[in-house]
């Protein structure tokens, strides 16, 4: 209905004439001349005149501007027309330049960000060349807006699609038996890409019709050791152990212990949100859907751990706010689903104070013993004892990978249901198999049933315009067949899981690496392209060039990093800080080296020179794993006093002295 009602009154009226259309649900945008369409998500605003099409958030803040125009000289002259239309006075400076690989239609495709001299402003263009036409997006608004609204954004710009976009379709093709060849080959492809993405180790499983056709282990526990990586290696798994908690809720909902609907707070009084009544109204579906408008707001378990327990992380909750309204947009917070953990362990007869504990000796009984997962945990010290794990190494400036101590790991232990569990490539396939057999696990044990279990693939909010996130799952496609799929990061070690449940393949990629996810996913897709016989290794290695590119200048180092501090300016800026949400932090300076002391972490701050005037400070950031790039402005106040301002945009804390 919508799209008929933007094509008659674009015929209708002047084409000098803006007209303007709120949408009230998610709706399909198709170009009156029938060149591109896009999704647009609720309560955005689309508006068209004679020239280009703009796209708005609620609030009118954000604007996505659309337009098909001739190619002129070049891609570039194509690009300043079009800011030139939709805004006469820009006259930003160019900041970077990508030209990533096209897909047919398309023959080439650039990128453009922009420097305004003003971090809380974003300005971005795509150029998309097809024959003589250049197809522009051109994006501006606050930081703080986009953080905000990014879910909505990338529902717009994955589904923004050119007429003519061919979409490989694999319905109904048979996937073929997976056999030593096949396994050969994959593992040829992980030999070629482990150095090229710098990988220390990994390891893979894959099942088929239930049961486990391969296990492999490449590369070392340790960058540097000759102690090598085995499938029987314990790894963290990160968030794709959100799966484990809700496939243990609806355990619970099986035993009529609970329901999805049943409200949070029937369970747990204690249980509060900032907004009275939306307290009143989530529901345990809610807390692990993404979808309530809560954001993610890690560092505030990060700096907080040593003192945070189950019950401070179920409190905390009250003091964040929503960014969207509920079910508006996917809003990722791992706050929300470790509350969802622990209130589920109250429903099965935990108690407020052994929350932590509940949650683990139920999802011990009800999940993984029955699976077969003997080696999954949350516990460090069962871990450590048993003496078979890999150490975490984090990404640091220059694209490199450095071991981290393992320690540093159990910053996520409060938000242990959400992503604190450990677990081995093995047990992983055990579980990839209960959920390929809808609840059934590889002996024959019905661990949960299947109406439950199907509850948790139930599409809630749109990740993008092709994904959508369930229940602890993001429920994607694969070339026309339905993908089941998460990934997990934690601060020095990545997983994936991933399935085809029309057909019965699925795979485990785990890595000893920090956001390695480029590597998994790549690993699981090229599996997924052998066994449907749909392999294209050019465009891959292509594709892999370019993001390892990228990477390299992504994680570079600025080359307005000063490689010391000026330790008579600095010194103002030693002592003792604070912050509601963060707890306190020590600035130091020893032998002129200026470090920031979390208590969970420490490492040195560098500063940042301004690149028109490099004699002057910009900011300071922080420079050691496992928090690195972390912006930090001292800022002095009018009383003489030294202010911190952490972070950027919507991720921004102020630290004021203790007294």
């Amino acid at each position: 209905m919508l799209r008929i009602l933007i094509r008659l009154l674009t015929a209708a009226i002047l084409l000098t004439l803006t007209i303007s259309v709120a949408v009230a649900q998610e709706d399909t945008y198709e170009d009156p001349q029938g060149r591109y369409n896009m999704p647009i998500p609720e309560n955005w605003t689309v508006e068209e005149n004679d020239a280009y099409t703009t796209v708005q958030s609620p609030e009118g803040t954000i604007k996505l501007y659309f337009m098909v125009a001739p190619l002129m000289t070049d891609t570039p002259d194509a690009v300043a027309a079009g800011w030139q239309l939709v805004k006469p006075d820009f006259a930003a400076e160019q900041a970077s330049t990508l030209e990533p690989p096209s897909q047919s239609p398309v023959d080439s495709t650039l990128v453009v960000n922009y420097d305004l001299g003003d971090d809380n402003v974003i300005y971005q263009a795509v150029a998309q060349v097809v024959g003589d036409q250049v197809y522009l997006l051109l994006v501006e608004g606050p930081l703080t807006d986009i953080q905000r609204r990014q879910a909505q954004i990338t529902v717009i710009s994955t589904g923004y699609t050119i007429s003519g976009t061919e979409q490989t379709d694999l319905t109904g093709v048979e996937p073929r038996t997976i056999d030593a060849e096949m396994t050969g080959a994959l593992e040829d492809y992980i030999n070629v890409l482990m150095p090229q993405l710098k990988i220390p180790g990994a390891v893979v499983a894959i099942v088929q019709n239930g049961e486990i056709v391969y296990m492999g282990a490449f590369g070392t526990r340790e960058m540097g050791s000759d102690s090598p990586m085995t499938v029987d290696t314990h790894m963290m798994i990160g968030s794709s152990g959100k799966s484990l908690t809700t496939t243990m809720m609806a355990t619970l909902v099986d035993d009529g212990l609970m329901t999805w609907d049943t409200p949070a707070q029937d369970i747990l009084p204690q249980f509060e949100m900032a907004d009275a009544e939306l307290s009143e109204q989530i529901t345990m579906r809610n807390l692990v859907c993404a979808c309530t408008g809560v954001p993610r707001r890690d560092f505030e378990f990060l700096f907080n751990a040593n003192s945070l327990t189950a019950e401070d992380v179920v409190e905390s909750l009250s003091t964040f706010e929503v960014f969207t309204d509920f079910g508006e947009a996917f809003q990722y917070s791992n706050q929300m689903v470790a509350t969802g953990g622990y209130i589920a362990a109250a429903a099965g007869g935990g108690e407020w104070g052994n929350l932590f504990d509940s949650y683990a000796e139920q999802l011990q009984a009800r999940v993984l013993d029955p699976v077969g997962m003997p080696l999954t945990t949350i516990s460090f010290e069962d871990v450590i004892q048993r003496g078979e794990y890999a150490t975490p190494h984090a990404l640091v400036a220059g694209f490199e990978y450095e071991p981290l101590p393992l320690d540093t790991e159990r910053t996520l232990m409060p938000i242990a249901p959400a992503g604190s569990h450990w677990s081995t490539v093995e047990d992983m396939a055990h579980y990839i198999i209960m959920q390929l057999n809808n609840g059934t696990a590889a002996d024959g044990t019905e661990v949960v049933s299947a109406e439950n279990l199907l509850i948790t693939r139930e599409p809630q909010v749109a990740v993008s315009a092709d994904d959508d996130y369930g229940l602890g799952w993001i429920i994607a496609g694969y070339k026309g067949l339905p993908l089941i799929e998460h990934g997990g990061n934690t601060l020095g070690f990545t997983s994936d899981l991933a399935f085809l449940p029309d057909t019965g393949v699925g795979i485990v990629v785990l890595t000893n690496t920090q956001v390695s996810n480029v590597f998994n996913i790549s690993v699981r897709s090229r599996l997924f392209d052998l066994v449907f016989d749909d392999v294209d290794a050019e465009t891959d290695a292509e594709n892999m060039a370019f993001t390892v590119g990228v990477m390299d200048e992504q994680y570079a180092l600025p080359e307005n990093l000063a490689d010391s501090v000026d330790a008579s300016v600095v010194e103002a800026y030693t002592g003792t800080y604070t912050n509601a949400a963060l707890g306190d932090i020590v600035i130091e300076l020893t032998d002129g080296t200026l470090t920031l002391d979390a208590g969970e972490f420490s490492g040195a701050i560098l500063p940042l020179m301004e690149e028109d005037n490099p004699d002057q400070v910009d900011y300071y950031i922080t420079v050691d794993p496992p928090v690195s790039g972390l912006q930090l402005h001292f800022e002095e106040t009018d009383d003489g006093t030294i202010h911190i301002v952490a972070g950027q945009g919507v991720t921004e804390y102020t630290f004021t002295p203790v007294e």
